[in-house]
């Protein structure tokens, strides 16, 4: 019997199996020449191998981030995820 209070399940990186955490990671990208850096993501991190995974609606923001830079004439950006 469990009770009132539901079991916690922990969640496992598929990588290796270590324990998922809520957190924010720096995620870089290269477009052609270009580097691109969007900082404090948030992600579920990996506390054994840092592994980082997003959600989807989070990987749609970043995508439509990645559209808007491109059109820039920059070489490098850094950029953060809030502020954007």
């Amino acid at each position: 019997m469990i009770g009132k209070e539901e079991k916690h399940r922990i969640k496992k990186c598929p990588l290796c199996g270590g324990e998922m955490h809520d957190g924010v990671t720096a995620a870089p990208f290269f477009i052609g020449e270009k580097i691109i850096v969007i900082k404090d993501v948030p992600a579920e991190l990996c506390s054994d191998c840092g592994e980082a995974y997003m959600k989807s609606s989070v990987v749609d923001k970043i995508e439509a981030l990645l559209d808007k830079l491109d059109d820039l004439d920059s070489e490098m950006s850094v950029i953060h995820y809030k502020a954007a």
